[in-house]
């Protein structure tokens, strides 16, 4: 390997780092904000937030054309030229294009708020919440132009730092002094639009000042619209695919039941999800460490996919457990007690994602192999049972019924994955042996919780939750080092995370304590 080669690859487990500690953070925050909505206004108005935040956000995605894989693509090859009028061409062509359909969707947002929430929800009460959230149409397709520009020119600390981070602090910040003074669920609309806007202006400042400048340059631009939408234009389809899948609950919940319970079942699904965030981070962290440590042979890439299905289910499962057995404790004790109706369905959702990280990386591994045409299939296919399966539960079970068909939907698409990765690359993503070893280790404890509960309490109350946790934890990661140890890959894995951190020989001192 080429020093080049080693530099480039330091660079990419350097960056999936950031990316993953700004995942971490950015989803803390962005829940922390949907908790304290809820907490404030209550389930009816933060369901009307749900149903605003749905219409601005599909909004959003038709409006960017999803450029940012097209600037990210490209805008690399033409630095390898050094042909900066491309460059900036290539970014005036991304705001020429997406800029006019923006204005326009903000228009039909704004001035149809009434019609759409009289329409689609017959609920009034939306329309301020849309008309403000609209503007984010506008802010928001700018912002991703200017911080996809900067990681194509590899800076991706900037709009980790910015979007992840303090645009959620914003956000939050704003929404809670105005909550603060009476102004009940606006308040979250003014601070979504002030963090839209602030992430704007620094997307802005970063591209010019510390990566350009880029659109102020002198360079003659030498544009390539027609370049960029034949890229982007077939990513679209799969992005609004994506998008709709997001919101098609919440969409339907509108339709057919009341703002109550849009709030209700907008507490589990982000609780739900939480299941999710070792999947994106730790597993994207992983397979690009493996990249830099072996080969790209079959054989390689079965057992980095693997073992980063190992990881990261070792941290799921758990977490997994206590959704599933004290549901209603963890919405109580983190929204609510008017929460803990969503129970049953943050039990079910939980139990969708935990297939998904099971699974494993699969779909990360079709893109990169180029099978892109299957994620399209597949995606269609999640999103037809799921829009059929709401469309039948819904208006019989109600959340219960709209969080079956997202589970349905989710373990749907990722079958499909797993069975195209088998078939056309005869690659199994889950390691069932040592599968079957994290269970066997995450039940032991929770027998012990269980048995405490059932002499201490006849109803659990929900601040057992709290040292149940605590105990539950610091058992399984005793039992889990024990049963399952330390392997060679989750060693490099450890050292390249303190690498990134700046702690390598700490974490070497950790390692040998762990053995």
């Amino acid at each position: 390997m080429t020093d080049a080669d080693q530099k480039a690859l330091n660079a990419l487990a350097k960056g999936a780092g950031v990316t993953a500690v700004g995942m971490m953070v950015s989803k803390a925050l962005t829940y922390f904000y949907r908790i304290s909505i809820a907490r404030f206004v209550g389930p009816e108005a933060y369901g009307q937030l749900s149903l605003a935040l749905m219409v601005t956000g599909i909004a959003s995605t038709i409006a960017y054309l999803a450029m940012g894989q097209g600037l990210q693509k490209f805008i690399p090859e033409f630095r390898t030229k050094d042909d900066f009028a491309s460059i900036k061409g290539l970014v005036l062509s991304a705001i020429h294009l997406t800029l006019p359909v923006s204005v326009l969707l903000w228009a039909i947002t704004f001035f149809g708020a009434e019609y759409i929430a009289t329409t689609f929800f017959q609920n009034t009460a939306i329309i301020p919440l849309i008309k403000i959230i609209s503007f984010t149409i506008i802010t928001g397709s700018l912002t991703r132009t200017f911080f996809d520009t900067t990681i194509g020119f590899n800076k991706i600390i900037y709009k980790t730092g910015t979007i992840r981070i303090l645009q959620n602090v914003i956000q939050l910040g704003v929404t809670i002094g105005l909550l603060l003074f009476g102004f009940n669920v606006v308040s979250a609309a003014w601070g979504w639009l002030a963090g839209s806007l602030v992430a704007m202006v620094l997307g802005y400042y970063f591209l010019e000042k510390k990566v350009g400048p880029v659109i102020t340059s002198d360079i003659t631009p030498e544009y390539h619209r027609k370049k960029l939408l034949r890229f982007s234009s077939p990513l679209l389809l799969s992005g609004l695919i994506g998008t709709m899948m997001g919101w098609a609950d919440t969409a339907f919940l509108g339709y057919y039941m009341t703002d109550l319970q849009v709030g209700l079942y907008n507490a589990a699904l982000p609780t739900a999800m939480l299941i999710l965030l070792p999947h994106k981070a730790i597993g994207s962290l992983a397979l690009s460490s493996f990249s830099e440590l072996k080969e790209r042979d079959e054989q390689s890439i079965e057992s980095s996919l693997q073992t980063a299905t190992r990881w990261v289910f070792s941290l799921v499962f758990p977490t997994f457990l206590i959704l599933l057995l004290f549901s209603q404790q963890v919405l109580e004790v983190l929204w609510g007690d008017t929460y803990t109706r969503a129970s049953l369905a943050l039990s079910i959702l939980a139990t969708g994602y935990l297939f998904d990280a099971l699974v494993g990386r699969v779909g990360s591994y079709l893109q990169a192999e180029g099978y892109t045409r299957y994620l399209l299939y597949n995606n269609i296919a999640a999103l037809a049972l799921n829009l059929i399966l709401n469309v039948i539960l819904i208006p019989i079970y109600g959340i219960v019924g709209a969080a079956t068909a997202t589970a349905s939907s989710i373990i749907l698409g990722n079958l499909l994955m797993f069975a195209e990765v088998w078939r056309k690359e005869n690659i199994i993503s889950i390691p069932h042996q040592k599968i079957s070893k994290i269970i066997t280790t995450a039940l032991l404890p929770l027998i012990l919780i269980i048995s405490l509960d059932d002499i201490l309490f006849t109803n659990t109350p929900y601040w057992f939750l709290i040292p149940s946790t605590l105990v539950y934890g610091a058992v399984y990661i005793v039992l889990y080092l024990k049963i399952m140890g330390l392997g060679k890959e989750e060693k490099e894995v450890l050292l390249r995370i303190g690498e990134i951190l700046g702690s390598k020989s700490k974490v070497m001192r950790l390692i040998r304590i762990l053995e």
